[in-house]
């Protein structure tokens, strides 16, 4: 009896953090031909309001985004944007994604 009244607590605790929990997505953007960095790119998750600006070492960083697979997107003036799907979010973990834009 208590070993069920445990096993359900925990249940109750756990799930919603699975559920309910975010992580984040991080990386760079450059430039296909040079393999410079892209300061101040946008990047964006796509049906979302989430979304951030590279730094200037062509880094960005998007946090609490909550668990799930995704379409992330890099936009940058003079370039030709990219998207990149089905990128998964895991609780508490960070996710690498980088990006390589083409002039248009």
């Amino acid at each position: 009896m208590r070993a069920r009244l445990l096993a359900s607590l925990l249940s109750l605790i756990m799930v919603p953090a699975l559920l309910y929990g975010s992580g984040t997505i991080k990386g760079t953007v450059v430039d296909k031909e040079t393999k410079e960095v892209l300061v101040g790119a946008n990047v964006s998750i796509e049906g979302t309001t989430y979304g951030a600006a590279t730094n200037v070492n062509g880094e960005y960083q998007i946090l609490n985004v909550p668990v799930g697979f995704y379409t992330v997107k890099a936009t940058f003036v003079g370039y030709a944007p990219v998207s990149i799907s089905n990128v998964r979010v895991n609780n508490d973990l960070s996710t690498e994604l980088d990006f390589t834009l083409s002039t248009e």
